[in-house]
């Protein structure tokens, strides 16, 4: 079984309701304003069974120019469009409006429905018709079945049936069930004993009883407690179903049309998209660069200022890259059709696709970034997806990220970064993530200038502090956390870039350090510092009892990064060994007694009150001891 979404499209009063009425004997006018006026407002629902067991799910769509917004969104995700044409009238402005929406939103498969075929004459009848052909030539409606009906009569309704029972068996859509549920929400509702009830057109994926979904872009988690299809209770719902959802965890008025409900974790919410844009060719307007503009998509309508990043306006038929920038969060997937209103008055002229769901901010006229929307729009699955690696490389994408990214089953995903890793255009980082060749070349080659540099600079020292080439890295390549730029450390260490030593690195086949005369300059040092016991020098009183003072300075700073020297004070260090006795002989002390008093600490050290101060301060400052009056005890 599969199941199919028939959707109503034409200008106000051509006979779509009553059209639906008669080939299913629903009245899809639920609004009391509805049955008063004659003209449907809201969406209205109907269903079909087909010969081999199909779903056809019928939705009515408002032709009237107001409520053109409740139109966009019944329409998305229809698998057949009946374009209704009122022969006693022809085509009219929402005849051409709906036409250009459904082009648009690529729907790719219609039949053109004449209605009130009993109140005209045939030579009419077949000037409308020509009229209409006209209209749709070009268009995925150009060699579209026709059918002239009357509702009023029951003409030809059984024939238009047929139609669409053939259309169903003979081209609709079979979906793929590895994708992830998704339904935009049209309708929110309270129901006395049930609470929260959803509907919506069931995109993508199924749903099940009792699975938790996520609200989109509001992030809520709630709860599927009941399922209808198609008026009928049941366990699942699947791809191209109308489906009605009782809602655990929510109220009604937490939720609102245009918000989407999806697998947990499966939708970007993004105030950025990348798309391309286009003007219906019967535009009257331009759109230009930093204009605010209505977007509809799903079943939403969101406001946006529009920047165009190849071009400073686009008139009637034009297409142009852009990047829409949202006033709240959305959430769509790459793929998705949308359809551009103006602001203010609110007018139709034109819609696009969405080719990056969560952009990063584009400059204009940018070539690097036009040659990846591009790829995205036009390239080959595994070209797509190296280009998103590309420019997401500094973030290390994982498989979860790249499969939204993509929009695309993990499994898919997962295949393609394979390919990739054996074409050498990406590698994995940390076994998970990943980063494009280029970009880990750049890096390398990055790191590779950093470390010599250092070991011109330093060519006593072992190696740089790991941490400060950790934060040269984040800093160089604006890394989003500490955890990357520790991952993109630890990959450069596997791949033999650079070795580490301790708190130290280097690059890797670095010979430097101390040897023969800096040798033997860093035992004196390290004499100096051990005669002189617990009454440490400072560093000028060390360095002047060497000729080359810039070389005694930078051994002094090699002996603190090997830990061999402790900084008891400001411009003061000690050896390992003597600051341990240090610590030593005042632990010993409070190990039976409360307290120590300076002179006590002076005395068990045999050295000078000076020196006796300096380390207690060192102790209060490292919170070994805490000053408590004229005494030290342990810091606890």
């Amino acid at each position: 079984m599969h199941n199919v979404i028939v959707g109503t499209a034409g200008h106000v009063d051509h006979g779509k309701t009553c059209l639906i009425k008669a080939l299913t004997g629903t009245d899809t006018d639920r609004l009391k304003e509805e049955q008063k006026r004659g003209i449907t407002i809201e969406l209205g629902f109907a269903s079909l069974s087909g010969e081999e067991g199909q779903h056809i799910g019928i939705i009515d769509v408002p032709g009237h120019e107001r409520f053109v917004k409740n139109m966009l969104a019944g329409i998305g995700g229809i698998d057949l469009v009946l374009l209704a044409v009122a022969l006693d009238e022809g085509v009219m402005p929402q005849t051409t409006e709906h036409f250009e929406i459904l082009k648009m939103l690529d729907i790719r498969q219609g039949i053109l429905v004449f209605t009130k075929a009993d109140m005209v004459d045939e030579e009419w009848a077949d000037m409308v018709e020509e009229d209409t052909r006209e209209m749709v030539k070009g268009s995925f409606l150009e060699n579209a079945q026709s059918v002239r009906v009357s509702s009023y009569t029951g003409q030809n309704i059984e024939t238009l049936r047929k139609m669409i029972l053939e259309a169903v068996r003979d081209t609709a859509k079979r979906r793929d069930e590895q994708e992830l549920f998704r339904l935009p929400i049209d309708r929110v509702f309270s129901m006395e004993g049930f609470g929260t009830v959803v509907t919506g057109t069931l995109l993508e994926g199924c749903c099940r009883l009792g699975q938790e979904i996520e609200v989109y872009p509001q992030g809520r988690i709630v709860k599927i407690r009941g399922i209808e299809n198609h008026g009928e209770k049941a366990e699942t719902a699947y791809a191209g179903q109308r489906t009605a959802l009782n809602l655990a965890g929510i109220k009604k008025e937490e939720l609102e049309r245009g918000e989407i409900l999806a697998a947990v974790g499966s939708m970007p919410v993004s105030r950025q998209l990348d798309a391309r844009v286009r003007l219906f060719k019967s535009s009257r307007r331009l759109l230009c660069n930093g204009d605010r503009v209505h977007i509809s998509y799903g079943s939403a309508q969101s406001i946006c200022k529009v920047v165009l990043l190849d071009c400073d306006e686009i008139k009637a038929g034009e297409e142009a890259y852009a990047q829409l920038r949202f006033d709240e969060p959305v959430s769509v997937k790459r793929g998705d059709h949308f359809i551009i209103r103006f602001y203010s008055p609110v007018e139709t002229f034109g819609g696009g696709v969405i080719l990056e769901a969560d952009a990063g901010k584009h400059k204009r006229c940018q070539k690097e970034a036009l040659d990846i929307l591009k790829i995205k729009e036009y390239g080959r699955d595994d070209e797509v997806l190296e280009a998103i690696i590309k420019e997401r490389s500094r973030y290390f994408p994982e498989l979860s990220e790249l499969s939204l990214r993509l929009n695309a089953a993990p499994a898919h995903t997962e295949e393609l970064l394979e390919k990739l890793k054996k074409q050498k255009k990406i590698l994995a980082v940390n076994g998970k993530s990943c980063i494009h060749k280029e970009c880990w070349d750049i890096i390398t080659e990055f790191a590779k200038q950093c470390l010599n540099r250092f070991h011109e600079a330093n060519p006593i020292a072992s190696g740089i502090e790991k941490e400060e080439l950790k934060s040269r890295l984040t800093e160089h390549f604006y890394l989003k956390d500490a955890k990357r730029s520790e991952e993109l450390f630890q990959e450069l260490v596997k791949r033999g870039i650079v070795t580490v030593s301790g708190s130290t690195a280097a690059l890797n086949g670095y010979t430097g350090g101390c040897s023969g005369e800096l040798s033997g300059m860093m035992e004196a040092i390290r004499e100096r510092y051990r005669l002189a016991g617990v009454e440490a020098p400072t560093i000028d009183e060390v360095i002047n009892g060497f000729k080359d003072k810039k070389q005694a300075r930078q051994i002094i700073t090699e002996l603190v990064r090997q830990d061999a020297l402790v900084k008891a004070a400001p411009g003061i260090y000690m050896g390992k060994q003597e600051w341990e006795k240090a610590v030593f002989v005042l632990k010993n002390h409070l190990d039976t007694h409360p307290d120590i008093s300076l002179a006590e600490y002076r005395d068990l050290l045999g050295t000078s009150r000076k020196y006796a101060v300096m380390l207690l301060d060192a102790f209060d400052q490292r919170k070994i001891t805490k000053k408590q009056g004229d005494v030290r005890i342990l810091y606890k």
